[in-house]
């Protein structure tokens, strides 16, 4: 049987009206830089201060992760505000103790731990969501975990392959592979506020956000490939491992 697809689009086109809903796409991703970037003057306003007495970023980092971790706590509880509130507070540190950096040094030591603490935290608030419910939730958080640790173990050993063969992060978000906003800081934040709002939906969103994280990990893969082999070559530099 053939299908039509122009009949069925025209309906799709019909019910939603795909004008409005890019107006009100536009209208929220506005508003959200407007709410970045006072949050932005805010953290560098916190950072001066802190800077003049002494606070090294470090500190804040660590802070913030030991009072990111308290949520596991909570949420394993099934206190799911205080839970949020804890995130939110870890997100903030995080973002502060960047912005002491740019005004300090920024060093080596300081981008890894940021890294590292990051990657335990998110790790953990998702274990805490299976200890809440494990029976409904524990299979999901597995998941999402393995999601989760893909695509981090694809990040980190592009950066050092990357590293070694004395190229960076800009190719991996020039390369027409890889999909730069998929399961992005933004996007796990987003995923862990509505896991805390909706608990009853943590299934779901687990599942959601679990394939975006696969998504991440095949397209950073890929240009991987293309960055390390097909551009190499193209440049005239051969890969490391020739």
């Amino acid at each position: 049987m053939q299908v039509k697809f122009k009949p069925i689009l025209n309906k799709v086109n019909k019910k939603v009206n795909l004008e409005k809903v890019k107006q009100y796409s536009d209208k929220t991703m506005g508003f959200v830089a407007v709410i970045s970037a006072k949050m932005r003057e805010y953290m560098d306003f916190a950072a001066s201060k802190l800077v003049k007495i002494g606070m090294p970023a470090n500190v804040v980092s660590i802070l913030g992760f030991f009072i990111g971790l308290l949520a596991i706590n909570f949420i394993s509880m099934q206190m799911y505000v205080w839970g949020l509130v804890l995130i939110l507070v870890n997100r903030l540190f995080d973002g502060l103790d960047g912005a002491i950096a740019r005004k300090t040094k920024i060093t080596d030591y300081g981008v890894f731990l940021d890294a590292v603490l990051d990657y335990v935290f998110y790790a953990g608030v998702i274990f805490a969501f299976a200890l809440a419910n494990p029976s409904q939730n524990a299979v999901a958080a597995a998941f999402l975990l393995f999601a989760f640790m893909s695509s981090a173990a694809a990040l980190l050993a592009y950066g050092v392959v990357a590293h070694k063969s004395n190229q960076n992060y800009e190719l991996l978000n020039n390369s027409p592979f890889y999909l730069g906003g998929v399961a992005q800081g933004f996007e796990t934040l987003l995923a862990l506020v509505l896991m805390c709002i909706l608990p009853w939906w943590f299934m779901q969103i687990a599942i959601i956000f679990g394939v975006l994280g696969f998504v991440k990990a095949l397209t950073i893969v890929v240009a991987a490939y293309y960055n390390f082999v097909i551009a190499s070559k193209k440049s005239g530099i051969s890969d490391i491992n020739e």
